[in-house]
């Protein structure tokens, strides 16, 4: 053990008979463990969260989006040779209007898929009507089909106002069936959605020549920035979005409120950092004769400045390391065990998800570790300022 750690874990907290320089560093770590457990949980929910929101948004809607292709046919089935795809899913999307009962109206988009692929390709969590009929078959988001006062089975008409090429007469109607209500639970997709068939899609934008995209799901283990460089470079003047893509605005509120999140609960650390100063210094005035001694023998101010700077990181490791294993046991806990319960029906999830990555961690113990050093420098250089002959003669 280095001279300068020895001294200062014998100056430890001001050690026995301290009085307030032990309170106030007693305050000073439990204010620095509290800090970095809020931050370390809240910044596991918001993960947690995000994720939840982050795999409902894929299950919806893909991994990568592709428009712009020019033979459709051709280009599909190069893109399933691609190394990393999955499956492909070919759509149209168009504004149009579902009726239901008792002349219920609603403007959603129409979005035209393969009827038999719907439930493999996409994760819409949906409830499926298990009789046959001879009428094509709609899936609706759950808010529609209550705002429509629908039910699994029922008959509804389904039209695309744009379409209609006459200037005179009403737009074509196609009658179908409820053939699935399906709950997403995020971004209102429950209620701005509805699948249709492909071929009532031929028949109602009668003004699209082809497809309007292609959806395309990876497997498991693909990059995703890998294979949408890849189709890039295939099709150069296609264009090429993934789900981040696709909900930047999104992704990017909730990296604002992380970052925000973080900043607000720095404000812990700082405070508690406030009182880890008044306790060095409150031990650098109780110590002041052993300082002075020091100095006289021979100690050069840096060491003396390093003795101090060792007591806060002392004090200030013992916080920090309190908080972030109490906040990681906490998180393992919640993940293992689910100790915190949540409604499922509004917040999709039966237990309050919590996920922590190693960059989170490593952030966190930077802030906090930046603070107490800053602390125990301010302290060191207070520690400074009185001379060795006056500290020897300066009574307690």
């Amino acid at each position: 053990m280095k001279f300068s750690q020895a001294i200062a874990k014998r100056f430890m907290l001001g050690g026995k008979g301290a009085g307030p320089s032990r309170l106030t560093g007693w305050i000073a770590i439990i204010g620095l463990a509290v800090g970095c457990m809020a931050m370390i949980l809240s910044i596991s929910v918001l993960n947690g969260f995000e994720s939840r929101v982050v795999n409902r948004i894929i299950g919806f809607e893909g991994d990568i989006r592709i428009s712009g292709l020019t033979d459709w046919d051709r280009d599909l089935k190069e893109i399933k040779l691609i190394d990393g795809v999955k499956s492909v899913m070919s759509f149209q999307e168009r504004k149009g209007l579902i009726m239901g009962r008792d002349n219920a109206q609603r403007m959603v988009l129409l979005k035209a898929v393969d009827p038999k692929m719907v439930s493999s390709f996409y994760d819409l969590n949906m409830m499926k009507w298990d009789k046959d009929s001879d009428l094509p078959q709609v899936f609706l988001g759950e808010m529609t089909a209550r705002r429509l006062n629908l039910n699994l089975g029922d008959g509804v008409r389904v039209m695309s106002p744009i379409d209609h090429g006459s200037n005179w007469g009403i737009p074509r109607q196609i009658q179908c069936i409820v053939g699935g209500i399906f709950n997403i639970q995020v971004l209102d997709l429950d209620d701005k959605i509805a699948f249709i068939p492909t071929g009532v899609g031929q028949k109602l934008f009668v003004r699209k020549d082809g497809p309007d995209g292609l959806d395309i799901r990876l497997t498991n283990n693909a990059k995703i920035d890998r294979v949408s460089a890849s189709i890039q470079n295939r099709f150069i003047n296609a264009q090429i979005n993934t789900w981040g893509d696709l909900h930047s605005e999104l992704f990017g509120a909730m990296k604002f409120e992380r970052i925000g999140a973080l900043a607000v609960l720095s404000l812990i650390i700082l405070v508690a950092c406030f009182n880890l100063v008044t306790t060095l210094v409150l031990v650098t005035a109780q110590k002041v004769r052993e300082y002075g001694i020091l100095q006289v023998m021979g100690t050069s101010q840096r060491l003396v400045q390093s003795i101090v700077m060792h007591q806060g990181g002392m004090i200030g490791g013992m916080g920090i390391a309190g908080g972030l294993g109490i906040g990681l046991l906490f998180i393992i806990m919640q993940n293992v065990f689910g100790i915190i319960s949540l409604p499922e029906d509004i917040y999709f999830t039966p237990y309050l998800p919590m996920i922590i990555f190693s960059k989170d961690v490593f952030t966190i113990l930077s802030i906090s570790l930046g603070m107490v050093i800053l602390s125990s420098f301010i302290a060191a250089k207070r520690a400074l300022m009185v001379s060795p002959l006056e500290a020897i003669y300066l009574e307690k």
